[in-house]
């Protein structure tokens, strides 16, 4: 059954590559999200394969999937279609500011609990460790991307403006420092997936306080803008300025 002819249908997800699915309707990483199917860092392979990693339910989720597809209304942000250089900013103004705003937050509540109840949930002082590794090492990341690799990116749009060719002596390619930040990504999605198994997916404990379901929510939102901040990179605004560049450095001088 199609969905619609520029849709895909629930008779050929599963052998779709998963970042394709999200790139076509973003409302399909919510369903992603509740099964844990990684779509950013792990996005490059087929469904099929995901679903039986997983072990999950194929019929069900397949079916939640094209539900995603027929409620949309075509009215979500189309990503990749935006300019490379007002992504970055978007990325910069959105994803990294969130997280340079709600790690101290973040961490204040896991130190909280970690004095209150870490004698009897003993697990609370490996999240505490997990985050704060996870945090640094974001914010290192981010600082690397926001002075080094998106200044890139906005030269590559200039050139492409002004109809130039871009001079890379500086930095050789922008591949190299975009393969790095995947692989930070790869990192930072690793902790984060750490810590969610630390929590049990979050579950809170019998006799969690406000500040422990507090602390959950906060955890799994930034969990989930994460996803959204490496599959904006991983999947759209580095191939897109990889391929940018390509198409400058052939153009004849």
């Amino acid at each position: 059954m199609n969905i619609n002819t520029n849709n895909p249908s629930a008779n050929n997800f599963e052998k779709m590559i998963i970042k394709d699915i999200v790139l076509q309707n973003f409302k399909a990483a919510e369903v992603m999200e509740k099964y844990g199917i990684d779509f950013c860092c792990k996005g490059k392979r087929p469904l099929d394969e995901a679903i039986a990693e997983k072990n999950i339910n194929g019929e069900k989720f397949l079916q939640e999937l094209e539900n995603t597809f027929q409620k949309n209304s075509g009215e979500e942000e189309r990503f990749e279609t935006w300019d490379l250089h007002f992504l970055a900013q978007y990325i910069v103004n959105n994803h990294h500011g969130y997280i340079k705003e709600i790690i101290p937050v973040i961490t204040a509540h896991l130190e909280k609990l970690n004095n209150v109840h870490g004698a009897k949930h003993t697990f609370l002082k490996n999240v505490l460790d997990e985050f704060e590794s996870l945090a640094n090492e974001l914010l290192n990341h981010m600082e690397k991307e926001e002075r080094i690799l998106f200044p890139i990116i906005k030269y590559l749009v200039d050139s492409k403006r002004f109809n130039e060719r871009p001079r890379t002596e500086g930095y050789g390619t922008i591949k190299a420092p975009i393969k790095k930040m995947e692989s930070e990504h790869d990192t930072a999605g690793n902790a984060a997936e750490n810590i969610r198994t630390l929590t049990s997916n979050y579950k809170l404990p019998a006799d969690a306080c406000t500040t422990f379901r507090v602390t959950y929510q906060e955890l799994e939102e930034f969990e989930k803008d994460l996803h959204k901040h490496v599959h904006l990179e991983n999947n759209i605004l580095f191939p897109k300025s990889i391929l940018l560049e390509e198409e400058l450095l052939t153009r004849k001088k």
